[in-house]
């Protein structure tokens, strides 16, 4: 899973605290469900919900929220597109009038691509997500080379990420 790395990074992005002491950022996976259209190349879709925990924050829940909106623009656009996503949810527990505790929950989905050459090498590609910019004014998107995380699998040995 890709995607959890980045969300890690922009959230100490936002709130510094949680890069200098990393055992308050929680994230964990559950429901998680893989969905394969059975077709010859072998590709599915990866779908879970990110569970993520941060405590003892002094910290405004909007800033937060704006560090994973603008994630999500990126990472998971569907999510909070006008009348397509369902959004995330969230839980606060005030600890005390500066303090909290946050629950977040998000469904994320991930594309994996998967081809096997003639000589029976599988790489496996962590599909990026489509910029949807263009719904919201700006120009027709073309998908860049470099937007896939690739792991190739040989015969006989585990994969290898990168190629």
């Amino acid at each position: 899973m890709q995607k959890l790395p980045s969300l890690r990074a922009a959230l100490v992005a936002a709130y510094p605290q949680l890069g200098r002491d990393p055992d308050r950022l929680t994230m964990w996976v559950d429901k998680g469900r893989i969905r394969s259209p059975m077709t010859t190349d072998r590709g599915f879709d990866c779908e879970y919900t990110l569970s993520i925990t941060i405590t003892d924050a002094v910290v405004d829940p909007a800033i937060l929220w704006l560090a994973i909106n603008d994630w999500l623009r990126i990472n998971q656009p569907d999510l909070l597109r006008p009348g397509a996503g369902t959004g995330y949810t969230f839980e606060v527990d005030l600890i005390d009038l500066q303090t909290i505790d946050l629950a977040i929950e998000l469904t994320l989905t991930e594309q994996i691509a998967v081809v096997t050459d003639g000589s029976g090498n599988t790489t496996i590609q962590y599909v990026g997500e489509p910029d949807l910019s263009w719904l919201e004014g700006g120009a027709m998107p073309t998908l860049p080379a470099g937007d896939m995380q690739t792991i190739t699998a040989v015969p006989g040995t585990p994969p290898a990420p990168g190629g």
